[in-house]
């Protein structure tokens, strides 16, 4: 009866080791990234430094200011914003910058694209590999000697007992230019386990080199690969940058957009307070006979009116505002409450546009908007794959060199007879009798050259009326601004108007609720004509390509602000 035993030491050891080793794989793999990344940065004008994806940070509101106001146009919920911690803006931009679940999917990205380009530079290294193995062997009836010894012509062998083993070296080096270069040392032995120890074995190295002439000849052919990830990692250096841009004007849209709503249900419970008070008059009117139930009718259906509008803006308040939270990387259930001076700030600096003409925005904006660049960048790749693809119709020619070095059978382990080598040289032939896909392919790349080129032109009109939409809304609002000051004045007037008639029974009801519910939309529509200015404004440097943030998300904006 034969038995074998497979020697698995080594595999059972690279195992562990690989085992024990897992975090160092991870920071190698982090290392090459970076350092990738890192690299290409200064390509990027405004690329961040903040590109770590594994960054451990808990949220910490505890160092900002907390609330102690309660605020009656909230309702049922007036207490509800006690012990909230209040957020300014530049506070709410550091904390999404270094917790938004966006902006860390944003990272992630730019490192995978680095991580991916780590392994197409890593094909162009030498590469080495080792394997060993090995088989002890015993026959409890004795077969096996017999075996041996016919096999081997031995006489000596008394046991039944051997061990075969074997190891492989080798290192591969592939060139740039569609070359391969080859070395593979392999030895074998067996021993056989007797009173006296006998043993033969065999050591050969092998080395070759292969060149294609044809198909996949030259650096712009075979290292075509390695050139695209070069710049893929280059573009999303560019979106992530772009990103940060958006993201920032995003952050700043949203807090805006939550004031506003908070604004818009302070000015609807004023207006809400403001009905309920000439009701309260005309129903005590109506009780001494100077009114009619009609008129105090009125009043009360505007007074529901005022009420179901307040009531839906204190809930779209909340609900921008728990949005707002997780838009910046806070949890659902963290107290917050924005800082009410943020639209102070943005009255007070007035509704100032861009010193800048609509046309040298344009200008500005095609040469600084790094996704254009990106656009043009892929119709040049897209006509570098029409020149690979037209390779791959040529026959496939490879010019072959291999020499090999055999064992110098003097009975030792490991001995080369380099006196003996063998060289051999040679050209191998493919014709491509069978190209239809390569065909296909190449014809792909035409058609795609095309659509690269379309696609840019259009990217190139997209950013023109970027800049050219900003600029209309910017306008608009300010615009809208001066006409929602005139009406909040106008309004003012006729509300203090109807109030005196009204006091003196003399007043319509009718003009006493216009009044009203007109001056209230107008200061509605007044900090909203600011909140829009000041966010198109934000839009507009954006998409002019001078608008620069830094790693807290703070920006600067302006054609003479530094990059």
């Amino acid at each position: 009866m034969k038995y074998t035993i497979k020697s698995t030491a080594c595999a059972l050891f690279s195992l562990l080791l690989a085992a024990c080793s897992s975090n160092s794989y991870k920071e190698s793999a982090d290392n090459e990234s970076y350092q990738a990344i890192a690299g290409k940065s200064e390509l990027v004008p405004g690329m961040s430094q903040q590109v770590l994806v594994d960054e451990e940070k808990v949220v910490d509101l505890d160092a900002f200011a907390i609330n102690e106001d309660s605020y009656e146009f909230l309702d049922e919920e007036a207490d509800s914003e006690i012990g909230a911690h209040i957020l300014n803006l530049n506070i709410a931009l550091d904390l999404a910058f270094q917790h938004s679940k966006d902006y860390q999917t944003q990272k992630e990205r730019l490192y995978l694209e680095a991580l991916a380009l780590t392994f197409d530079r890593y094909r162009y290294s030498p590469t080495f590999s080792a394997s060993a193995g090995g088989d002890y062997l015993w026959d409890t009836e004795d077969q096996f000697v017999t075996d041996m010894q016919a096999l081997t012509g031995m006489e000596n062998i008394s046991t039944s007992e051997s061990v075969d083993a074997g190891t492989s070296l080798g290192a591969r080096y592939l060139l740039k230019g569609g070359g391969a270069i080859a070395l593979n040392l392999t030895s074998n032995f067996t021993r056989f386990l007797t009173g006296d120890i006998s043993e033969f074995g065999t050591t050969a190295l092998i080395g070759s080199f292969t060149q294609p002439l044809l198909r996949d000849f030259g650096t712009e052919i075979e290292a075509e690969n390695l050139m695209q990830a070069e710049r893929d990692l280059l573009y999303q250096l560019r979106d992530f940058t772009r990103f940060r841009k958006t993201f920032a004007v995003r952050v700043a849209s949203n807090y805006y957009s939550v004031l506003l709503n908070r604004e818009t249900a302070i000015n609807n419970y004023a207006g809400l307070q403001a009905n309920n008070l000439s009701l309260e008059r005309e129903q005590a009117f109506q009780a001494e006979g100077l009114t009619t139930l009609l008129e105090v009718g009125r009043l009360e259906q505007s007074a529901l009116q005022a009420d179901l509008r307040w009531t839906s803006s204190i809930t779209r308040y909340k609900r921008s505002l728990d949005n707002f939270k997780i838009l910046i990387g806070l949890d659902a259930d963290d107290s917050i409450v924005l800082d009410d001076n943020e639209m102070t700030l943005i009255t007070e600096s007035g509704m100032e546009s861009p010193d800048i003409s609509l046309e040298q925005a344009t200008e500005m904006a095609v040469q600084t908007r790094l996704d254009l660049y990106s656009e043009l960048d892929r119709v040049q790749d897209a006509a570098r794959k029409i020149e690979v693809a037209a390779n791959a119709l040529n026959p496939t020619l490879d010019f072959n060199l291999v020499a090999s070095i055999p064992d110098s059978n003097s009975g030792n382990l490991g001995e080369l007879d380099f006196e003996n080598a063998v060289y051999r040289a040679g050209l191998d032939i493919d014709l491509p009798l069978d190209s239809k896909q390569e065909r296909n392919n190449y014809r792909r790349t035409l058609i795609d050259y095309d659509a690269s080129t379309r696609d840019y032109l259009l990217a190139l009109d997209e950013v023109k009326l970027d800049v050219l939409d900003t600029w209309r809304r910017m306008n608009e609002a300010s615009k809208s601004y001066d006409i929602n000051v005139t009406s909040v004045e106008i309004n003012e007037r006729r509300v203090e108007e109807a109030e005196l008639r009204a006091e003196l029974g003399l007043g319509d009801i009718q003009d006493t609720v216009d009044s009203q519910n007109d001056l209230t939309a107008a200061r509605t529509e007044l900090v909203s004509s600011i909140v829009e200015q000041n966010i198109a404004k934000l839009e507009f440097w954006r998409d002019v390509g001078l608008l620069y943030v830094n790693d807290n998300g703070q920006w600067e904006e302006g054609i003479n602000e530094p990059r």
